[in-house]
């Protein structure tokens, strides 16, 4: 990690997953140890909606493909999840930043075994799967680092990825080969996850703080402020329980100040899957906790209209936020909460580029 040279000004812009989310919506203190709390703020209960007129999608998707081409990115989806994080993070939108952090979403070969993986280059991979949610979350990550100042070396751009998108720590994610199992004494192969205690919001949440604690990359960053004064968080943590796999990924960003230290949002990123079974992920479930008590809750794969109300109606009485402020979706895009933030029209791109 290296202190980043400056690109210009910065321009102002669901079961043990639900008690988890539970936990995470009750937090009092941020990982600094100040009180984090997300504030009301004037909004009428129900009456927030993010679903666009046709046109006004349109026209975002139109704004969003120009920049696209103005800043001379390829015109895929991986540039426009770039612009989109350059906006959350209140990144100057230059030309050369954003080539920059492309740049290092293809510092390494996906899934590489050697420790020094070499430089992948430019290629038409389709806009899916493994490798292009790798280089997402290589380009969320480096995005991040960005805001607050340091640049990555790509083993450090690895790590910081792996704990952003819980995913990517499940079979296929960056570095899975080297990290993703441990050997015992006997020789048996253990998932390091199976070495949790009796699950509860207590030790959910000391699992966390641990586990950050103990990688002095993430420690370091999660202390360092964004240039436009807040900070954003990142405490990866994985836990097993009744033969399912978690992998947990919650992020939050602060609202930090001489006289006020608040989370203005939190999403708890939670992948799941079978732990006898060698495939990949089976649920995607992704929280996000914004003003106003407003509950968004991305699923994948998707569930019946009855399960959906079921499911808020669950929520609501774990969390007490009232019905009409819980939003059950579909999960279409890997990182919703960064991506619908500040006016982002990642989910229209595909109509313009």
């Amino acid at each position: 990690m290296r202190l980043q040279k400056t690109y210009g000004n910065v321009s102002s812009p669901e079961t043990s997953a639900q008690s988890a989310a539970a936990q995470s919506g009750r937090a009092k203190k941020a990982h600094s140890g100040g009180a984090a709390k997300i504030t009301a703020q004037t909004a009428k209960p129900g009456a927030v909606s993010k679903t666009l007129p046709s046109a006004l999608r349109q026209e975002a998707a139109r704004s969003l493909s120009s920049m696209i081409s103005s800043s001379g990115l390829p015109a895929d989806k991986l540039s426009a999840s770039i612009i989109s994080f350059a906006r959350f993070f209140s990144l100057p939108l230059k030309p050369e930043l954003l080539k920059h952090i492309r740049q290092q979403a293809f510092t390494m070969t996906p899934n590489a075994a050697s420790s020094n993986p070499a430089p992948a280059a430019e290629d038409s991979a389709p806009e899916a799967g493994t490798v292009f949610k790798n280089r997402e979350a290589l380009s969320l990550a480096a995005s991040a680092s960005e805001s607050k100042g340091v640049e990555l070396q790509p083993k450090g751009l690895e790590t910081y990825a792996r704990a952003i998108d819980p995913e990517s720590r499940q079979d296929g994610g960056p570095g899975d080969q080297r990290e993703r199992r441990k050997k015992n004494d006997n020789g048996k192969e253990e998932s390091s996850s199976q070495k949790t205690a009796a699950i509860s919001a207590g030790s959910l949440e000391k699992l966390a703080f641990e586990t950050a604690e103990k990688n002095p990359l993430l420690a370091i960053l999660n202390r360092l402020p964004e240039k436009d004064g807040k900070r954003w968080i990142v405490l990866p943590f994985d836990f097993s329980d009744n033969g399912r796999e978690f992998k947990v990924s919650l992020r939050i960003l602060l609202e930090t100040g001489k006289t006020v230290n608040r989370a203005g949002c939190m999403a708890l990123d939670i992948a799941i899957r079978n732990i006898n079974e060698n495939g990949g992920t089976e649920k995607r479930r992704i929280f996000v906790l914004e003003p106003a008590n407003r509950l968004s809750v991305y699923l994948q794969p998707e569930i019946t209209p009855a399960r959906q109300a079921a499911l808020a109606r669950e929520l609501s009485a774990l969390l007490e936020i009232a019905p009409e402020r819980i939003f059950i979706k579909t999960k279409t895009e890997s990182f919703p909460f960064e991506a619908d933030s500040e006016g982002s029209f990642l989910h229209s791109i595909d109509e313009a580029v």
